[in-house]
Parts: C-alpha cells; structure tokens; sequence
C-alpha cells in the first residue's frame, strides 16, 4: 500500500472520530446562525485590515484594536461559536496526538 493510500485510510479513519464529527456539526450550526457567520466575517475583516497595517510597517490604531477586542468579546459570549471554537480545539488534540505518534515512530 502506497503512503498516499494509507493517508486517504487515515482521513477515513479520523472522520469516523467523535471530534471530526463534532467539528462539523460546529461548521454547520455556524452556517445556519446568521449572528454566529456574521461575527466571524466581521473579525477576519478586522483581523486582516491589522495584517495588512503591519504588513506596511505600522501599528494597528486603537480604534481598530478596540474594535477587535469588541468582536472578539461578542463571540466569546455567541454559545454557537463559544461551541464552534471548543469542536475546533477538540479536533486540533486529536490531530496533535497522531503526529505525536507518527513522530515518536520516525525517530523513537
């Protein structure tokens, strides 16, 4: 069996996990909150228009910092996205421990 083989079966084998389910069901139940997919798109607007202020050398104003820390208060407190972000860590564990593994087998 071919290395691209055995990581397709691996792919298969982590959608059959409880986190890559739960991770999922999180993306979905985003997608139908119009609140919870509005925050987020406000945030990665937010968060970009810093990355490119500092891409040019400068520093984010305070009103886009506080605009931020705004939003990111507003999805701390959004159960769809406090729940989304809770799928998301569960499945990055479960991700970090298979490299674990596959490491600790390449170099013991």
């Amino acid at each position: 069996m071919s290395l691209e083989e055995k990581a397709k079966e691996l792919a298969q084998s982590l959608k059959e996990t409880e986190e890559y389910k739960g991770l999922v069901s999180a993306q979905t139940r985003v997608r139908l909150d119009p609140t919870a997919e509005d925050l987020v798109k406000q945030l990665q607007i937010k968060q970009q228009e810093i990355y490119q202020v500092q891409m040019e050398g400068n520093a984010p104003s305070p009103e886009l910092i506080q605009q931020i820390q705004f939003l990111d208060s507003q999805v701390k407190t959004n159960l769809t996205l406090k729940n989304f972000i809770k799928a998301q860590e569960a499945f990055g564990e479960k991700m970090n421990e298979l490299n674990e593994t596959i490491s600790r087998e390449l170099f013991g």
